[in-house]
């Protein structure tokens, strides 16, 4: 079974990177999660992103640029993502783009 990987991101980064980021993903054998291929219209946002996407990952990339770092559910992502990391050790990947501060994971 190959790694499922879920990618947080900013949507205004979906074009300029993170959809050819995670078509070479897939093209290496990896199943990248990206919300424009898993979710339908209709579909629970909370449901698909954290009971699919970031639940059967075995890794979280979080794509990290000067339009993510200050998004709220790319914020929350993170912090789902970091909680995961620490309970069952998913490997938790920072992808950064652009020059930006890199935001620390914090409990709500």
């Amino acid at each position: 079974m190959p790694p499922k990987v879920f990618i947080s991101h900013a949507s205004e980064d979906k074009d300029r990177f993170v959809l050819d980021f995670a078509s070479r993903l897939r093209a290496h054998g990896i199943d990248a999660w990206l919300d424009r291929w898993e979710m339908l219209p209709g579909d629970s946002l909370v449901d698909e992103l954290f009971e699919e996407g970031l639940h059967s990952a075995t890794a979280v990339v979080v794509v990290l640029s000067t339009n993510s770092v200050d998004k709220p559910w790319v914020r929350e992502e993170l912090n789902a993502a970091f909680v995961k990391h620490v309970d069952s050790g998913t490997k938790l990947i920072p992808v950064v783009v652009d020059d930006c501060r890199v935001p620390e994971c914090r409990s709500a």
